[in-house]
């Protein structure tokens, strides 16, 4: 009698162990999901970000090099007289 409590004791015991890992690998799965999806919401806008600053990047290089091509320009005229 004693040992089929204990028995159904430890059987319980495994149960219980086996619903808490699932639980916490669902847990995990649910976090993983907002995360996941927090990430999507706000790549767009992140990349959206990039882009204008890459174009403000660009459009400095470009006018320094319309500065340099200038000087070079202006230097190099005396010195061809």
């Amino acid at each position: 009698m004693i040992h089929n409590v204990l028995a159904n004791m430890v059987g319980l015991a495994a149960a219980l162990i086996v619903i808490v890992a699932y639980a916490f690998i669902f847990a995990l799965v649910i976090i993983c999901l907002i995360r996941v999806s927090r990430y999507f919401l706000t790549a767009g806008k992140e990349q959206k970000l990039i882009r204008m600053e890459i174009g403000k990047l660009a459009e400095e290089v470009h006018q320094l090099r319309q500065e340099l091509k200038g000087g070079k320009n202006s230097n190099s005229s005396p010195k061809t007289r």
